[in-house]
């Protein structure tokens, strides 16, 4: 029967073309991986076929392709994909544990080699090339960090391999549709089935089933690429700020501290100050602490009582600072892991970076390999010199011509590809600027810390609960327990620097932490008349707030969102920037959106353009949003909208002017997001990590003991030298 190698290769692939549909992430890498690792094994078919094998005429349809009838090359797809749906519905999502103890499982391919030499210098050439396609498919497994072959699910996994081998090959050879030559065999038989054919399948299955497992991330150890990209940096994870343990932990007498602003740097800096038994007194301005992590109520013009936030907030893992002081606190417990950093284009299309290689290098490639861009458009002069300036990155060594160039003449002088170019907006208007207003030297630094600076990826986690509830009452009980003064409704309205010492508003401290946002900070020091002709005052004199942003929530009749992740980035048709889903992360959400069979959204612009009125930022989110999610508009039950201009700018010709930490006046300190820092932290983290780079500075001049502070590598990959070494100390 001519067909019937056809109906065994749709008998075997259709039912998993079929279902492999319906498994969210599985159709495009199986295929993918399919492809690539069948790749050298159809090589080798093309090269002995009518040698050492041919195909039964009878029982082929007659189409042949560079000498293989049409149904071996889709065995080739046919049968790896069957055995990666085997793999990913039954065994793929168990924990991926190395076995440690069976590392020398690895040395067999030694023997392998040996065997294969031998059978070459018999003759044995089918058996040769069986023995080698073993070693070099437990080299990749090896290579690529998967280490199937060190996984207890891996083992049964190739049991059920040599299974279907036997089921499979065994009917090709006894019809038989493949005929075998015996000379290029050893002879040995399982039924009607060469024990070659055994080595050749399970290194096929070998090869393939790691190609996956390495596509969706699901890694025991990292690649020996990954692995020489980690040592060439000394770790990702470095001494910036280090303790001495021998000094004393706290300061004679009662030395008063202010700090002023309760935002996030704030809290950070009043926390770390009374842990040292300061006497610590914060100033807010409003009635609650957290600022941009604060939460809170409002009635809206339709009745409804809104719990609202500034907006949904991503806690990425190389927030090593920030993290390290939520499991001091006891809070890292409500942080749960998103499932993938999504980008939805206007035309339709996503992209999803989930189990992409997320080593500094090798993550620019994977974006290749996604569709964002190809390779070849990156490999022009132009492009490629333009974008080495992001993996030549220095801490130490800016080129100042990077801050007077904004991303957009960047980006026109590189000619980057539409796509990378999209990624890289929507990256700048995280930072609240669009594309012409970005510093290209705030940008580099950015893209170092988020992306090229850490194999942690784009995946962060979120917080389980409102940020005012999970974050800032508990760190505000702390406070309190730990003796902080915490005085809301205080304006500041200056800091002086006199005879009598440092006084805030009249009243005297020993020092100061300014950590108010970046335009409050700014009015302080420019009403201080003891400051004015410092260079503290010339710089804020430079720093102001980013464009405005909008966090639009909605209460919508339809539920939304429940195929997509938490929180997704948008290519922003006209306003919109990001989705953020707050039923599924915010309790309060969550119940409302039970009771209404709903949802809760949140709809974010990062930099809104000058001159639209709130309606107009409004309606064009809304039209937007329309097009992620059809029916939004006509399901809303409730909104609140608040647009706001209180983030720091990083526009061009600013990072020069950019205050640090310790200033030229005695004793003041700064701590906020607007802080220039010796690494390259953005956000949350620079908030932060500038709060305790404060509370370190004020033990040095009381000399006792110190805030530990870290970093990612503060140079890039392609940097002359990586520095700092791990565990190296730096001011």
């Amino acid at each position: 029967m001519r067909w019937e190698y056809a109906a065994f290769d749709l008998l075997v692939g259709l039912p998993p073309l079929v279902l492999g549909r319906r498994i969210p992430g599985f159709p495009r890498p199986a295929l993918r991986a399919a492809i690539i690792g069948a790749a050298p094994f159809v090589v080798w078919d093309l090269v002995v076929v009518g040698d050492h094998w041919n195909f039964e005429p009878a029982r082929v349809l007659g189409l042949w392709l560079l000498g293989l009838p049409i149904e071996e090359w889709a065995f080739f797809l046919a049968v790896p994909f069957a055995c990666l749906l085997l793999w990913e519905s039954w065994l793929g999502r168990s924990p991926p544990a190395a076995i440690d103890r069976a590392r020398w499982i690895y040395a067999l391919a030694i023997p392998s080699v040996a065997v294969a030499a031998w059978a070459t210098a018999h003759g044995r050439e089918y058996t040769a090339v069986a023995a080698l396609a073993l070693a070099g498919a437990a080299a990749v497994d090896h290579a690529l960090g998967v280490r199937l072959l060190q996984r207890r699910a891996g083992w049964i996994y190739f049991a059920v391999v040599v299974l279907l081998t036997t089921v499979c090959n065994g009917y090709l050879t006894a019809r038989p549709i493949v005929v075998y030559e015996a000379e290029y065999q050893l002879g040995w038989r399982v039924w009607t089935i060469p024990i070659e054919d055994y080595a050749f399948g399970l290194a096929l299955m070998l090869t393939v089933t790691a190609l996956y497992e390495h596509a969706r991330g699901r890694v025991v150890r990292p690649s020996w690429a990954a692995a020489l990209i980690r040592r060439r940096f000394g770790g990702y994870r470095h001494v910036l700020v280090a303790v001495d343990e021998r000094l004393p932990e706290h300061p004679r007498g009662l030395p008063r501290i202010a700090v002023i602003g309760g935002g996030l740097a704030g809290i950070s800096a009043a926390e770390l100050l009374s842990r040292r038994a300061f006497e610590v007194v914060l100033f807010e301005r409003d009635t609650k602490l957290g600022g941009k992590l604060a939460g809170w109520r409002e009635q809206l013009d339709d009745g409804f009582v809104a719990p609202i936030e500034h907006g949904f907030h991503a806690f990425f893992r190389h927030y090593y600072n920030l993290n390290e002081w939520f499991r001091e606190l006891g809070l890292d417990s409500r942080l749960r892991p998103i499932d993938d950093y999504a980008i939805l284009t206007a035309d339709g299309r996503r992209f999803g970076f989930a189990g992409t290689a997320a080593a500094p290098g090798l993550n620019l490639l994977a974006l290749a390999r996604s569709g964002l861009f190809r390779v070849r458009d990156v490999l022009r002069p132009r492009t490629g010199r333009a974008l080495e300036t992001l993996l030549r990155y220095d801490a130490d060594v800016e080129d100042p011509r990077l801050d007077h160039t904004s991303f957009a003449d960047f980006a026109d002088a590189a000619e980057l590809p539409r796509e990378l170019r999209m990624v890289f907006s929507t990256f700048a208007r995280a930072f609240f600027a669009d594309e012409r207003r970005i510093s290209m030297a705030e940008l580099t630094a950015a893209f170092h810390f988020y992306y090229l600076g850490h194999d942690h990826g784009l995946l962060y986690d979120w917080l389980d609960g409102s940020s005012d509830e999970a974050l800032v009452a508990p760190i505000q009980d702390r406070m309190i327990q730990q003796g902080v003064d915490i005085r809301f409704g205080r304006a500041i309205e200056r800091v002086e620097s006199g005879p009598r010492g440092l006084t805030v508003d009249g009243e005297r401290f020993d020092r100061i932490v300014l950590a108010a946002d970046v335009a409050a900070a700014r009015g302080v020091i420019a009403r201080s008349h003891s400051l004015a002709g410092t260079q503290l005052s010339r710089s804020m004199a430079h720093m102001r707030a980013g464009q405005r942003y909008s966090v639009l929530r909605l209460w919508c009749r339809q539920r939304f969102g429940d195929t997509l992740p938490i929180f997704v980035v948008t290519e922003r048709p006209q306003l919109l920037d990001a989705i953020a889903f707050v039923h599924r992360s915010d309790p309060r959400a969550a119940s409302w959106a039970a009771e209404q069979c709903g949802s809760v959204i949140e709809l974010h612009a990062y930099a809104v353009p000058d001159g639209l009125t709130d309606e107009q930022v409004a309606e064009q989110m809304l039209g937007d949003a329309e097009r992620f999610l059809p029916g939004l508009c006509r399901s809303v039950e409730h909104r609140h909208q608040q647009i706001r201009a209180n983030f720091t700018a990083l526009h061009v010709g600013m990072r020069t002017h950019r205050p640090g930490v310790v200033t030229d006046v005695p004793g003041l300190v700064l701590a906020g997001d607007w802080v220039r820092l010796p690494s390259p932290a953005k956000l949350m983290e620079a908030a932060h990590l500038s709060a305790r780079m404060a509370v370190d500075a004020i033990c040095r001049d009381y000399g006792i003991r110190g805030v530990a502070s870290f970093t990612v590598p503060r140079t890039g990959l392609l940097a002359r030298k990586i520095r700092p070494e791990a565990g190296t100390t730096m001011h």
